[in-house]
């Protein structure tokens, strides 16, 4: 099983391009696989939607959180490292052109020689669809089409894709992506929905460990992609799985890698809350836990 970071930039001025780059650096050094990187492009100070993760359904985070675009930090990460992969955690796809967003996606893939995932979502904040212009009831089908969409605009010469959302014909896009297909894309949610989603038409699942029993909700998962004529264990499906982690405690951080081992998971990305002073050694400490060195 993999072990990888969920990293977090720009919500302080000490967390800049400069941390970008000797983070990911040190996240290579130490032999994490990925960086998990979120996204949203506007925060409010109240919600009235309901944020999925916590009891209350009140984001666990300040109202002037701020963080940089995950493309661009890629590209800063990837020009300063070899080996580490990317990942968003998860970029709102629905929330931006689909064409767009493929030229964008397809030209990561070429700066970074083929280590970014596209992790993609429908959101949950009607806010943040508002607020960008985008209609937030039919962000599920939007996003089906998109996801659709995108892998026809990296494969095909002359690229036609006719939808409710999203439309185009003997669109050229070039270049091509180096990955065979394009990179993959993962759908991010716990939600049943999300699920399906991931079988029907992800190259793997992005879940987040939020719920008491772990297993039996990795376990709905198994049963949805098994009606679907796929499984947890193919090789052509990846599955990750993101841990929030409230301190870096050796004994919490051991058991979640020997318990999501146990369940199958390739990919275990630990959200671990590290400062950007002494953050090295911050991160070696979740490295020791996790058994990387």
């Amino acid at each position: 099983m993999d072990i990888s970071i969920a990293g977090f930039f720009g919500n302080s001025p000490r967390r800049d391009l400069s941390f970008v780059k000797d983070f990911a650096q040190t996240l290579e050094d130490l032999g994490f696989r990925t960086l998990s990187l979120p996204e949203h492009v506007v925060f409010f100070p109240e919600y009235e939607s309901n944020y999925p993760y916590t009891d209350d359904g009140e984001p666990n985070w300040g109202p002037d959180t701020g963080i940089f675009d995950p493309l661009f930090v890629t590209q800063a990460a990837a020009d300063a490292t070899t080996t580490l992969r990317f990942v968003t955690g998860v970029l709102i796809l629905t929330q931006r052109p689909a064409l767009l967003t493929a030229k964008e996606v397809l030209t990561l893939d070429h700066f970074t020689q083929g280590r970014f995932e596209l992790g993609v979502g429908s959101g949950w904040s009607w806010e943040e669809y508002g607020a960008l212009g985008v209609d937030f009831a039919n962000r599920g089908r939007r996003l089906d089409e998109y996801i659709e969409a995108l892998r026809v605009a990296w494969t095909e010469e002359r690229a036609t894709y006719q939808g409710e959302f999203v439309s185009f014909e003997n669109a050229v896009m070039n270049p091509k992506p180096i990955t065979e297909g394009g990179p993959p894309i993962i759908i991010g949610g716990d939600s049943p929905a999300a699920m399906r989603r991931a079988a029907r038409l992800g190259d793997g699942w992005y879940g987040w460990w939020a719920q008491p029993d772990i297993a039996a909700h990795l376990g709905q998962l198994g049963e949805i992609l098994n009606a679907h004529g796929r499984d947890l264990s193919d090789d052509d499906f990846d599955f990750k799985l993101g841990v929030p982690l409230s301190e870096i405690d050796s004994s919490e951080i051991e058991g979640k890698v020997e318990l999501a081992a146990s369940l199958g998971v390739d990919e275990l990305i630990l959200a671990a809350p590290i400062p950007a002073k002494d953050f090295a050694s911050h991160l070696g400490a979740v490295a020791d836990a996790a058994g990387l060195t």
